[in-house]
């Protein structure tokens, strides 16, 4: 009775190993797995998104919050919208941003590329050298340049004016490293069969290298665009004049000044997020695909 028992016991043990060992259920389970585990952080990401915008149309968040986060409001109205565009300059704010983040953006993306291309397919001395150099000022944090590009913006009179924001951020370490890795999958033969026909650099990075870098200059359309848009520490260090406040800066600022209302401070920040938002959605392809394949050749 008794090995009887144990054999009953053990059986369903060796039934599941059994299933495992099957290579194609092993695979079934870590799909299973992997799947799960994107749900889970789906939800984590997108929840607070959700829950931001119910109350955005609440009007009754700005006396008191719902103990319990709800994610459909229990009053609809387009209230706290009426109110963030009424009081304040909205369109002159998304004017200030669109010309800062437009400029800035392209500037990267052009500067960018020039080194990164200059990196990759370059042939001048000390190129390894330069190229390190580049890459440790990804170590250095903004926090620690930003009193340095403040005086000097200061000494060069541009403090309140739009060459302040847009400036310091033409060029940057990691656009270029991005661009350099993915210019180094490109084969030499065809930068070299050019070459030999007589085009010039400008010729071959303008019409046979940039057409070529899409997928990078999207991802760093996007992160660029993202990080002018949503910046509020610099602006706070040389913009005073508030016909030259961004959409953020000036969401803050008047927070700041006019007291805190949630439905009208999730409103406004509904309202600010919006154009990275659409951004996002339609280069969201080429930004996956550049990042993985600026991997693929050091």
């Amino acid at each position: 009775m008794a090995s009887s028992e144990n054999v009953s016991r053990a059986q369903p043990v060796w039934t599941l190993r059994g299933w495992l060992s099957s290579h194609r259920n092993f695979q079934r389970l870590q799909q299973v797995i992997i799947f799960m585990i994107m749900v889970v952080g789906a939800v984590a990401m997108i929840a607070p998104f959700e829950w931001m915008l119910a109350t955005s149309f609440s009007r009754s968040a700005n006396v008191a919050m719902p103990r319990i986060p709800t994610f459909w409001p229990a009053d609809p109205s387009s209230f706290n919208y009426k109110v963030a565009i009424t009081n304040l300059p909205m369109v002159r704010y998304y004017l200030n941003s669109f010309i800062v983040t437009v400029a800035s953006t392209l500037g990267y993306l052009f500067f960018s590329s020039l080194t990164g291309y200059a990196f990759a397919k370059g042939r001048f001395v000390g190129k390894s050298v330069l190229f390190i150099i580049l890459l440790t000022t990804l170590m250095i944090p903004f926090e620690i340049r930003m009193i340095p590009m403040y005086l000097l913006m200061r000494q060069l009179n541009l403090n309140d004016t739009y060459a302040a924001l847009i400036l310091p951020f033409i060029s940057g370490g990691f656009g270029t490293f991005l661009m350099r890795q993915y210019m180094s999958a490109i084969p030499d033969e065809l930068i070299d069969a050019a070459r030999v026909d007589g085009a010039s650099e400008l010729t071959i990075y303008t019409r046979i290298v940039l057409p070529l870098c899409g997928p990078p200059l999207a991802a760093l359309t996007v992160l660029s665009a993202l990080w002018r848009w949503n910046d509020t520490l610099w602006p706070l260090l040389v913009i005073s004049d508030r016909n030259l406040f961004t959409v953020t800066f000036g969401l803050a600022m008047a927070s700041r000044s006019q007291g805190i209302y949630t439905g009208v401070a999730l409103a406004t920040s509904a309202i600010a997020i919006l154009p990275i938002m659409i951004l996002y959605l339609f280069l969201q392809r080429y930004i996956i695909r550049g990042i993985m394949l600026t991997g693929l050749k050091g």
